[in-house]
């Protein structure tokens, strides 16, 4: 497959790339105790947390790709993750390489994807239709989000995250037009 479909694959795969780049520039950055670190008022977990709930989407995706079937609630939310930022950074080099690894042909795949609302007291995922470039978008907004929120942890601390760490391509893009216009 060539045109249009491949250009956005490759367009999709290149800015997941630099998020995961960026986590792992600032990854190593951190000492292993502020990584570990669970801040006041962020109860459910710290930068660690964040950046392993981050890696175990990507994983999810790319393990789920072999089956055409991703679930997300059935991730691996490994507790070393959390802790030790070189294994994060393992984690963060191999999933590069996965999305390296697509291809022409998964531009367009169809792929179901597990939803779970919660409504369902037997179990069971209901299924959705999906694509690999669909869920390469999610991936990249999902990685954002928790980005902002590592961000929220880390400023208060003194740590500068970088400028554009968790804010999304079209608010910078938004922003700069702005400027451009005062």
């Amino acid at each position: 497959m060539t045109g249009r479909p491949m250009r956005r694959l490759e367009e999709s795969i290149a800015g997941n790339a630099r998020f995961l780049r960026q986590g792992l520039t600032l990854l190593r950055k951190l000492d292993a105790q502020r990584y570990a670190a669970t801040p006041e008022h962020f109860a459910r977990g710290g930068v660690g947390a964040h950046f392993r709930h981050v890696l175990d989407h990507y994983d999810c995706f790319l393990t789920g790709l072999s089956d055409g079937r991703i679930a997300y609630d059935r991730r691996e939310r490994d507790r070393d993750t959390e802790r030790n930022p070189r294994i994060a950074a393992r984690r963060f080099e191999r999933v590069l390489v996965g999305l390296r690894a697509l291809s022409a042909e998964d531009a367009d795949r169809s792929l179901q994807v597990a939803l779970d609302r919660g409504e369902q007291s037997d179990g069971r995922h209901r299924w959705g239709i999906s694509s690999v470039l669909r869920e390469l978008q999610f991936l990249g907004s999902h990685t954002v989000h928790h980005y902002a929120v590592i961000a929220a942890m880390l400023r208060p601390q003194g740590v500068e995250p970088g400028i554009d760490f968790g804010v999304a391509p079209s608010t910078l893009e938004h922003e700069q037009g702005a400027a451009c216009a005062r």
